[in-house]
């Protein structure tokens, strides 16, 4: 569990500190949160069909991965549909797309 919290902070910090998502894809994220709850849903639907609830209980590595996905997944989504919409450099007149030099000159 510990590797996946360390894998999340980082992206969810850079998006914080340039306040924006711009050149970061939410689709594995997206794909990612969906996994998390077949996970969390696979966990209950076993548990269901044995009338044994500590299954639930007794997998923690399963149910807290897929809980901590989850809960790193809500905290993208927020970032990318709704605190940083649109990339800080079209919001306050910042470099425009023209301005800039491109990286290879293509032949």
């Amino acid at each position: 569990m510990l590797t996946v919290v360390l894998k999340y902070i980082p992206q969810g910090w850079v998006n914080y500190k340039r306040k924006s998502t711009l050149g970061w894809s939410i689709y594995p994220m997206l794909f990612d949160f969906a996994g998390g709850w077949l996970s969390l849903a696979q966990l209950l639907i076993d548990s269901a069909l044995e009338n044994d609830w500590s299954g639930v209980t007794g997998n923690p590595v399963k149910f807290g991965l897929g809980n901590i996905t989850i809960v790193f997944d809500v905290i993208f989504m927020l970032q990318h549909y709704v605190l940083y919409r649109q990339p800080r450099e079209k919001q306050g007149g910042g470099v425009e797309d023209e301005d800039r030099e491109p990286l290879l000159i293509g032949s």
